[in-house]
Order: C-alpha cells, then sequence, then structure tokens
C-alpha cells in the first residue's frame, strides 16, 4: 500500500542534510556550551552559526533571535514576558491554542482582551483592528497564518497601524517561516515566533525573534542562557538543524512556492475531472494548503477511510465525547457548521510528486462515491 503524507501544515519531515548535520554535532560537538573551555566554545560556535543563518533568513540582526525549545515557548516568552495586568490585547478568535490559552490567562490576571473574528475570506481586517485600539493597548498578537485555513493575514498593514499608534506587535509566523518571503526590515514585527519542525527541521527546537530595544521580563528561571530569556543548556544539535533547515527554505522559497502551486493546480484540476462535490474555502492562502469542504461527508469517516488508503490528512473538527464538533476556527470564518464537519485540510509539501497528488485525487473520488452511496442507503 502506497503511504503518502499530506498533512505538511502540522509537521514535516526532517531534510537528510539537516539528519546528517544533526548526528555529526550529537557525535563530536557535545559540550556545554557555557563552559569556558575548547569544548563548550566549539558548541557556543555552533549555536552562533545557527543564529546568524536564522537572522540572515529572516533579514535581521541576530542578537535578536532568541532559541527556544518550540513555538509554544516562544509564544508563551513573548506574551507573558511583556504584559502588564493593566494592559490592553488585541488578538484573534482563531489564534492557535498556545496564544489564546496564554491571553485567557493573563484576562484572569487583569489584562483587558479583545478578540476579533476573521472575515470570510478568513483573514483579520486591519481596518477593524484600528478601531479597536483604546489608550491602554499595549500588544497587537495576530498570527501571519492561520494553521487550519491557510489564510494570510496582511501583516505589513497591521504593522503600520501599531507603528502608528506606538504598540508592539507580536506575530505567530510558525505556519509560514520558510514557506512565504518574510523580510524583518521591510515588516516591523516587534516580536515573531517559529518552529523548525514546520521547514524540514527537527521537533523540539524553535526560535524568537525579539526587535532591539523590546524589554522582556523573564518568566523561566535557571542559568541565564538566551539573554536569560530562555535559560536552561542548549539543544545545541537541534538549533543547528534549525539553522540549517531554514536556510534551505529560504534559499529555494520561490520555486518550492512555484512548485506547490502547480501542485494545487494539478490537485484541483484532478477532483474536477472525477466530478468530485467539492468546496474550496479559502482563495487566498499559504501554498500548498487546502481547506476543501465536501457537502453531505461526515469528515471523520472521510479522514479515517484515506487512512486506510495510506494517506494523511486533517479533519478541521475535534472529537469530543464521541460526538463530532465542528472546528470553531471554520464557524468563526463563516462556513457553517454542517461544512466545518465536512472539511479536511490537505497540504502539500516539496515532497510530493505530480503523481502522488494524482493518486490522492483518485482515492478521494473512490471513497466518496463511497460515502455517499452509504449515506443514502
Amino acid at each position: 500500500m502506497k503511504k503518502i503524507y499530506c498533512d505538511i501544515s502540522a509537521t514535516t519531515p526532517v531534510n537528510e542534510k539537516v539528519i546528517d548535520l544533526m548526528t555529526s554535532i550529537h557525535k563530536t560537538t557535545f559540550g556545554n556550551p557555557s563552559s569556558v573551555h575548547k569544548y563548550g566554545q566549539e558548541s557556543h560556535v555552533v549555536i552562533e552559526k545557527a543564529r546568524i543563518e536564522t537572522a540572515k533568513a529572516l533579514n535581521c540582526h541576530q542578537e535578536e533571535i532568541i532559541f527556544t525549545a518550540s513555538g509554544t515557548e516562544s509564544n508563551n516568552i513573548a506574551l507573558e514576558g511583556f504584559i502588564e495586568p493593566q494592559n490592553h490585547i488585541i488578538s484573534s478568535t482563531y489564534e492557535h491554542p498556545s496564544v489564546m490559552n496564554v491571553i485567557k490567562s493573563l484576562e484572569k490576571k487583569g489584562v483587558s482582551l479583545t478578540l476579533l473574528k476573521p472575515d470570510k475570506d478568513g483573514k483579520i481586517n486591519p481596518n477593524e483592528i484600528e478601531k479597536k485600539i483604546k489608550p491602554n493597548t499595549k500588544l497587537i498578537t495576530v498570527m501571519f497564518v492561520n494553521n487550519e485555513l491557510g489564510s494570510i493575514n496582511n501583516i505589513e498593514e497591521i504593522s503600520q497601524i501599531t507603528q502608528k499608534h506606538n504598540i508592539i506587535l507580536h506575530v505567530d509566523a510558525v505556519q509560514c517561516v520558510g514557506k512565504i518571503p518574510i523580510n524583518l526590515e521591510k515588516i516591523k514585527i516587534d516580536m515573531m515566533s517559529l518552529s523548525a519542525h514546520k521547514f524540514y527541521g527537527p521537533k523540539g527546537v524553535g526560535a524568537l525573534f525579539v526587535r532591539k530595544g523590546i524589554d522582556l521580563k523573564t518568566i523561566i528561571n535557571g542559568g541565564g542562557q538566551e539573554l536569560n530569556l530562555r535559560p536552561g543548556t542548549e539543544n545545541i544539535a537541534g538549533i543547528a538543524g534549525l539553522g540549517l533547515a531554514i536556510s534551505m527554505a529560504v534559499e529555494k522559497i520561490d520555486d518550492n512556492i512555484k512548485y506547490l502551486k502547480s501542485l494545487e493546480e494539478l490537485f484541483i484540476k484532478e477532483l474536477d475531472n472525477y466530478k468530485i462535490n467539492y468546496i474550496l474555502h479559502i482563495k487566498d492562502r499559504l501554498p500548498g494548503v487546502l481547506a476543501i469542504g465536501f457537502p453531505n461527508i461526515d469528515g471523520q469517516s472521510l479522514l479515517i477511510s484515506l487512512d486506510l488508503k495510506g494517506i494523511a490528512a486533517s479533519f478541521g473538527s475535534a472529537c469530543s465525547s464521541g460526538a463530532t464538533k465542528a472546528s470553531q476556527i471554520l464557524l468563526d470564518a463563516d462556513i457553517s457548521e454542517e461544512l466545518a464537519k465536512s472539511t479536511l485540510r490537505i497540504s502539500f509539501g516539496k515532497i510530493h510528486t505530480k503523481n502522488e497528488v494524482k493518486y490522492v485525487a483518485e482515492q478521494l473520488s473512490i471513497i466518496l462515491k463511497r460515502l455517499e452511496k452509504k449515506s443514502y442507503d
């Protein structure tokens, strides 16, 4: 049976060159980077090389890059480290739990919170953000690309608003770093989170961009590593893997975008050829990410059926107490509850071939015909 992984938005396989580098470092560069002897300094050099690579990929200064254990940790450090109880935060209803749970927790501590819903295109309207600004608005936190819809927010326009009102902008860019160009010299984001496993790097390592002049308080106490924002002995091999992975992703970013768009076009063409009844929710989206509704089809059954054929995708809803519950993110984007329950997220990457894309469409056609027949019986 063929095995085709179409859940690139969830995580990516680690690039072979990244694996080779990390293996080599595990074998030869094991010193504690805080140690003054040669072994420690060799490890320190590896980390600083990765910091330079990451900064170059994002067009920022190397001292503005803080290495963390994940995108989740980066979000926590940025939000918990900046906000005070008397502050006001503007965010969206469709943020990742690592942002949403933090700002909800801060709200319980006295922070006032305004959450905006996405429009029908799955985006947060910058004009609506500006309307909600108060005298005590300290931070706006909005994700660059939504993880379920693939919709791309206009972060550049939002950054112009935050600059105009002297408000700090935090962006969760975990879904799009290494997939679309991000120039931090051009777009005045103040803090930005990323995670290596989303761009063919290792799991367990991320980074936080903190623009020079932003003052964060320490939320994790320890030995003072990473400007005392993320203390703890560094994951040397993981950090090196992140640096190499982001360098390779950015180096061929235009070619990858072009290739992913060609896979999308082929997939949609194949769906049309099979006369599949589908609704593509978002048109302006991250290349390779498709949130697709299949009317009158149970999404959970479709997901399981695909898995049995060796095809991994993602279901845009959660299962609670044995009953399928529509994703709130899809509902907030003005997608009906019935259609939300029938929606899958299929995400392609540079690892996929055109024949694999055709195979996925073919199997979808076969499975949908069976499920449609079953629903009528």
